[in-house]
């Protein structure tokens, strides 16, 4: 299958493999003669058959440890959703493959002949002995295992180590200290969009109206030239919340994040989420979300029932805790709001008032309308978060606040080789990390930092990976800390713009 899908991800060496273990089979069975011995073999092969075979047909690709941890941290609603983007007539392969598999359960071979039997079975032997000590220092570690045993075995492995780097990610207490002037009460806001992709917003020069609030705004600063390092959530949160970033790849455990360093420097700290708390495992977004002072999961519906298919996720609900937040006190406050964004299925990321755009009949023009509908949605939830906040520090002088909007990834909504979604198998599509990236400032902030706000506004248009989030954040808050690097600061007149940008393919994004 692979090799008709993508013959250059195909492997041929693992035919060799799967034969070999076939021997597995054929020898208990050439000595014994037994039929439930063939129902077994077939029976496993069948199920590792269909995994693989279903994989090269969603995925374009081989099945690796990435694909399974990422569906290990998916929910009910986030699997289904994502089945049903990337359902194609390709999949009836499966139904023929399954009928294949019940004539084959309930056909076996014919006996053998017993006088045959040990010949063939020396026979088998020497040979599989011969391949297994000509190659045995030439490949990889458990390369003679199956392809999905091999990685089902890794992701057991990997997966141990992730909850216990999740067990370990407790808050930690840094050198961190707030430059602020006294009775001064600072905000930040993180919006942490989800699946949005620049390409599809009329701000970034999309053909469809889909932003009609932010475009109108004369107080966003707009950067036009930032990407995701990573295509996955899972990813690229992380990398954007702490100092670990594409070269040092620090594990959850090994990094410090703004909450240790918001925390650190007196601030109370909030988390508005509307995405689900747990997928089918701990979550690791949200295992950095349980380190803050406030943690609130606006969405409890999700992941609770097959229901959660039919429901609908509206980051509206994020507005009523967000302003609650903001009038809890007057302490220095780091509120992140983590948006559903237009994450698939994207009809159901939007209220029926914010159906503007309709698609033909054919599949890809509704779901680019759907998409497009979710975008103009988050145009308006980003929008409010931003009148909420401006009203806030306008009732009091004292108050100054800074708010940054970014995506986690971009989508694929048929940008690039008629694909949807954000995977890839081979060449990841450049609009996956294509991303917004927007920086609002109140009016005090505006007053208070004026050099600052130029370097702000001349950095704008310069390339930036969001792996480095970490240190703008405190950055444009005035915390000085040993943590911040200025050079990685896209705030910061340091700023090294010339970074390469080797994102998590590991090619230079920009000479795609």
């Amino acid at each position: 299958m692979g090799f008709f899908i993508d013959h250059e991800l195909s492997d041929s060496f693992a035919v060799l493999v799967n034969l070999m273990w076939m021997l597995l089979v054929t020898i208990p069975y050439c000595i014994f003669q037994k039929k439930i011995i063939y129902q077994i073999g077939v029976c496993v092969y069948f199920v590792l058959g269909f995994i693989e075979i279903g994989h090269w047909i969603i995925m374009k690709g081989p099945l690796t440890i990435k694909s399974l941890l990422v569906i290990g941290n998916s929910n009910y609603e986030e699997a289904v959703s994502f089945l049903s983007l990337k359902s194609s007539w390709a999949l009836l392969l499966l139904v023929l493959y399954t009928v294949l598999f019940i004539f084959a359960f309930r056909t076996s071979p014919k006996k053998l002949r017993v006088k045959n039997n040990l010949v063939h079975i020396a026979a088998i032997v020497v040979i599989f002995a011969l391949m297994v000590f000509g190659l045995r220092n030439t490949l990889p570690k458990y390369r003679f295992l199956p392809q999905a045993v091999r990685i089902s075995y890794a992701f057991v492995v990997d997966l141990s180590d992730f909850k216990k780097a999740i067990e370990r990610n407790v808050l930690l207490t840094v050198d961190a200290k707030l430059n602020q002037n006294k009775n001064q009460q600072q905000v930040f806001v993180l919006i942490l969009g989800e699946s949005c992709s620049r390409n599809h917003m009329s701000l970034y020069g999309w053909n469809r109206k889909t932003n009609p609030r932010l475009g109108s705004r004369k107080d966003i600063i707009k950067y036009t030239d930032v990407v995701a390092g990573y295509n996955y959530t899972m990813e690229s949160i992380p990398s954007i919340l702490s100092d670990s970033n594409l070269e040092n790849r620090l594990g959850l455990d090994e990094s410090v994040d703004i909450i240790d360093v918001f925390h650190s420097a007196g601030f109370e700290t909030f988390w508005i989420s509307n995405q689900a708390q747990f997928g089918a495992l701990d979550n690791i977004i949200s295992s950095i979300a349980m380190k803050t002072d406030n943690p609130i999961f606006v969405n409890n519906v999700i992941n609770s029932s097959p229901e959660a298919l039919f429901s609908k996720a509206h980051d509206g609900k994020l507005l009523e805790p967000f302003n609650s937040a903001l009038s809890k006190n007057d302490n220095n406050k780091l509120i992140v709001l983590h948006l559903m964004g237009s994450h698939n299925t994207y009809n159901k990321r939007y209220p029926p008032s914010f159906e503007r755009f309709k698609g033909k009949d054919s599949r890809k023009d509704r779901l680019i309308a759907e998409y497009d509908n979710s975008v103009l949605y988050n145009d308006f939830v980003v929008d409010s978060v931003l009148g909420i906040l401006d009203e806030y520090t306008s009732s009091n002088k004292n108050r100054v606040a800074s708010a940054i909007y970014v995506s986690d990834h971009g989508e694929n909504v048929f940008d690039e080789k008629d694909g949807i979604g954000h995977e890839y198998s081979k060449e990841m599509p450049r609009v996956i990390v294509e991303i917004p990236f927007i920086t609002w400032l109140s009016a005090g902030y505006l007053e208070m930092n004026k050099s600052k706000v130029t370097t702000i506004v001349e950095n704008k248009d310069k390339p930036y990976v969001t792996d480095d989030l970490f240190h703008a954040m405190i950055d444009i808050n005035n915390i000085k800390t040993p943590l911040l690097d200025e050079t990685k600061s896209v705030f910061n007149k340091k700023f090294n713009y010339k970074r390469q940008r080797i994102l998590v393919d590991g090619k230079d994004y920009d000479r795609r």
